[in-house]
């Protein structure tokens, strides 16, 4: 990839990640606190039953992820 493509692509994935916070920003501030933090917490705990079910499947390694996730779940 060349310069020009590599900064036009980085430039794209910025003004993404942008838009993408705008959109939360408003979201959050036009949705009851309730509402969003359980939506929240529900990809949370999907993100970690599926990095529970690769441990346990061998996919990733255990000891890293336990570590890990004790270490989040202790802050």
């Amino acid at each position: 990839m060349n310069s020009d493509k590599f900064e036009d692509a980085y430039r794209q994935n910025r003004e993404q990640r942008r838009a993408m916070i705008k959109r939360w920003a408003e979201y959050v501030r036009s949705h009851d606190d309730e509402e969003w933090s359980r939506q929240q917490n529900l990809l949370i705990n999907s993100q970690l039953q599926s990095a529970n079910e690769l441990a346990a499947a061998g996919e990733t390694g255990p000891v890293r992820f336990t570590a890990v996730r004790d270490r989040l779940r202790d802050q």
